[in-house]
């Protein structure tokens, strides 16, 4: 019995334009290259981050992950 996994993969790049006490913001591109600016809880990243810094959305079986530098 042979089995498929299916999968969908979105991927979504930022970079932190400014470090507030709570808050990030950052500019997002998009998979259709579109840059979209975000303020986001600085708790929701993963990992202590500077002006700068880059981190991903990756999104795969309906779970999004953030995780912090170059996606691989």
């Amino acid at each position: 019995m042979k089995h498929r996994m299916a999968f969908t993969l979105l991927l979504l790049l930022g970079i932190v334009d400014q470090v507030g006490d709570e808050y990030i913001i950052a500019e997002i591109t998009t998979d259709t290259n579109a840059v979209v600016t975000i303020e986001l809880p600085i708790d929701f990243l993963p990992c202590d981050v500077l002006e700068g810094d880059m981190f991903y959305f990756e999104y795969i079986d309906g779970v999004t992950e953030i995780r912090c530098g170059n996606p691989e």
